[in-house]
């Protein structure tokens, strides 16, 4: 089984959810297919005809295999890439918040908040990376992150609608999150704009 590199990968219950949901709505055909399009090193973290593809909650996964299995799951369903993500991440992020979660985030837990704990959301799920909030106010925030080795471009947009649905679930309206900057743009941090009503 292949071993994801040292650092610059995600947590599998981080998108342990959004492979069941498309599993789920696109059915068993669909996963296989998945599967059978992955590159050979993307297969080596997949298991056919197991739940989940095999996917493990505990297990750690290198963003260039996320971003391929997210891309590929997206062309597989036949549906444009940003809207699977958005899609998909959403699902995926409600799968990660039992009940009480949502409760929490709903009453308990202003965007402000989400905003000044992002560096510890964000170690929830990745082995690597510094997130800098710059700006936080009544309807907006905007951070950067650094340190993110092995970048890889489908996981920033996943990052960037995991910010969206997490402003949701607190009650935020009109979520609007925009990436300013990426690494893969060729910055050297990626930077998300979060602005809701």
């Amino acid at each position: 089984m292949a071993q994801p590199e040292t650092r610059g990968n995600l947590l599998g219950t981080a998108i342990l959810g959004a492979v069941d949901y498309f599993i789920k709505k696109w059915g068993p055909a669909a996963a296989h297919t998945t599967i059978t399009r992955l590159s050979q090193a993307s297969r080596a973290f997949v298991t056919p005809n197991a739940p989940s593809l095999g996917i493990l909650a505990a297990r750690r996964y290198p963003y260039p295999f996320v971003g391929e299995l997210f891309r590929t799951m997206a062309a597989v369903a036949k549906v444009p890439e940003d809207a699977f993500i958005r899609e998909i991440t959403a699902a995926g992020m409600d799968a990660n918040l039992d009940t009480v979660g949502r409760v929490i985030l709903r009453w308990a837990v202003t965007p402000q908040m989400i905003a000044r704990r992002a560096q510890d959301m964000w170690n929830t799920f990745h082995d690597s990376g510094k997130v800098t909030v710059r700006v936080v106010s009544e309807h907006e925030y905007v951070s950067d992150v650094t340190d993110w080795p092995n970048h890889d471009v489908t996981v920033c947009k996943v990052a960037a609608e995991a910010r969206r649905r997490i402003m949701e679930r607190t009650g935020a309206k009109n979520v609007d999150v925009s990436r300013l900057a990426c690494v893969s743009w060729g910055h050297d941090r990626c930077t998300f704009r979060v602005k809701w009503d």
